[in-house]
């Protein structure tokens, strides 16, 4: 039976990502924004062995595992002055599985409001993106979980927006072998965006050439994009550990591997190593592994740069790697504090754009 449910969610991915090219344009692009310090510092290979309150974004089987309440918190400043947000709520429900709350929110600041006619004016606007969900998991057996996350996505700049609802549904399977788990899901499948507001509307002669007719008001019809949906299927092991296949009381690591094909990208890969010692400190590693490739219109334009140093220059296309590492802290490291938490860092490279630094909170009641 459970071989039967795998296989199952295996077509129902495969049947339903094929229907999509993979070199579309999408909306919403704050979705892919990794979320958790933990997911980030392995470099995004988290498919499989997400449990805590993230799993929302990851994959939403991760909450089903989840014995109490627990609160994750995450606030930092991204790339160009920008702050993302993350909150995550799980929910113990009994019998009935695990319920999940997301509040995901990229804030862009304030912005002066230019035209090609008023370079430097004084107005400004704000723009920003934010997305709230609901989720569910539940454990199907003690190896395999399952879970679905529903959201409401909305893009707001200056007095218009674009509104969305998504979807995502994964599941997870734990092995005998060495802690072995393998996690799959679909994230980002929904409705697509239109923008809509005050701003579109401008005034218009319908018809110049007739003097004296007063203008109208027109409507500016924007395109309808997708979300940036996207397949990932991820591996988790650990090969140390009190039951694991080295045997070792006081280290424990886990090692994991992800695929991602989002509908926007081109496929690549991530890769993270995890090493817990002293009960409850952590050390962590991760790499991203993609796939640039540029058409010819690109090519002539490249210049000199770390990325495209990494090139074919004839061909303009080659692999990017991009490192993260980061650190833990849990309460389990000292007894006398009564509730069960974690602090973690990380450090992500973004090439280019620089650095970005996470701090997560994440709290068990």
């Amino acid at each position: 039976m459970k071989k039967n449910i795998i296989i199952t969610f295996i077509a129902i991915n495969c049947s339903i990502f094929a229907q999509f090219d993979n070199a579309g344009t999408s909306a919403a692009n704050f979705l892919k924004i990794g979320v958790g310090s933990r997911g980030m510092a392995l470099g995004g290979a988290f498919t499989a062995n997400v449990q805590d309150p993230s799993a929302l974004h990851w994959n939403p089987a991760g909450i089903a595992h989840a014995k109490d309440i627990q609160v994750l918190l995450s606030q930092y400043n991204w790339i160009a002055d920008m702050k993302h947000s993350y909150f995550g709520l799980v929910i113990p429900v009994g019998s009935l599985g695990n319920l999940g709350i997301s509040l995901n929110n990229l804030d862009m600041g304030e912005m002066k409001k230019t035209t090609e006619f008023e370079q430097d004016s004084k107005v400004v606007f704000r723009a920003s993106d934010i997305a709230l969900g609901l989720g569910f998991g539940r454990k199907i057996s003690d190896r395999f979980s399952i879970g679905f996350h529903g959201k409401i996505v909305r893009e707001t700049i200056s007095f218009s927006n674009a509104t969305a609802f998504g979807f995502d549904v994964g599941s997870q399977y734990q092995t005998d072998f060495s802690g072995l788990t393998i996690g799959m899901a679909i994230t980002n499948f929904g409705t697509k965006m239109k923008l809509q507001g005050t701003d579109l509307k401008v005034d218009t002669d319908p018809y110049a050439d007739q003097d004296a007719n007063p203008d109208a008001i027109a409507q500016l019809q924007t395109e309808e994009w997708p979300l940036p949906m996207s397949f990932r299927v991820g591996f988790a092991m650990n090969p140390v550990g009190p039951n694991s296949l080295i045997k070792n009381e006081t280290v424990e690591t886990t090692i994991s591997l992800d695929y991602y094909d989002p509908r926007d990208y081109n496929p690549y890969y991530a890769g993270g190593l995890e090493i817990k010692v002293l009960g409850g400190l952590f050390l962590r590693m991760g790499l991203e592994n993609k796939f640039i490739q540029f058409n010819d219109d690109h090519n002539d334009n490249m210049a000199s740069s770390d990325l495209t140093d990494k090139l074919d220059k004839d061909n303009a296309h080659g692999y990017v790697s991009k490192t993260a590492f980061g650190f833990g802290l849990s309460s389990k490291m000292f007894p006398f504090i009564p509730y069960n938490f974690t602090l973690d860092y990380s450090v992500s490279d973004m090439g280019i754009l620089g650095q970005v630094t996470r701090l997560t909170f994440t709290i068990g009641l």
